[in-house]
């Protein structure tokens, strides 16, 4: 997995993302919404090498992150969750119980952690499985506002609010 910039051809940033491959020629874009879709979709080659499929609409992701948040997983997960064997900046295809899960270990608020994603019809089973899994470690469901505290106090930029197509890398401290 890697975070990246989406750049204008004048420098500015158009866009972040993170991008995880999955295999040889397989990758998983978050991208920021359909503007982010639509550049990728018109920038594509036209010999239709590359097929750009979007996902969201039938896909939940929930972030799992904290200081026990490996303690939360690891007594649910069919991958070795060590931070020798997954590492950051890396992603796995697994189960966790009983639900198909991709994990990308990033964190966008600073703390261990994952983004789990699953198929949308899976999303309430997923999260009934980590909530489960977590009352023994103390977990709490936090929301938008935790996640923004947390990411600036990490000193992590946010697209559309700490950059925009007005800045370049250098400008908002990315280069």
């Amino acid at each position: 997995v890697v975070y990246s910039l989406m750049l204008q051809e004048d420098g500015g940033i158009r866009s972040d993302l993170t991008i995880a491959r999955l295999g040889p020629e397989k990758f998983q874009i978050g991208a920021n919404g359909n503007l982010d879709l639509d550049w990728l979709q018109r920038h594509a080659p036209d010999d239709r090498s590359v097929h750009i499929e979007a996902t969201t609409a039938g896909t939940c992701c929930i972030g799992l992150w904290g200081p026990r948040a490996r303690e939360v997983i690891a007594g649910l997960a069919a991958t070795d969750v060590s931070n020798q064997a997954f590492r950051y900046f890396q992603a796995r295809d697994t189960y966790l119980g009983h639900v198909p899960a991709r994990m990308l270990r990033l964190s966008y608020v600073g703390e261990l952690g994952w983004e789990i994603y699953t198929p949308a019809d899976m999303g309430l089973k997923l999260w009934d499985t980590l909530w489960a899994a977590g009352q023994e470690h103390g977990i709490i469901a936090a929301g938008r506002s935790a996640f923004t505290s947390l990411r600036l106090e990490k000193g992590y930029r946010s697209w559309g609010t700490d950059m925009t197509t007005e800045h370049d890398p250098y400008e908002a401290g990315l280069g």
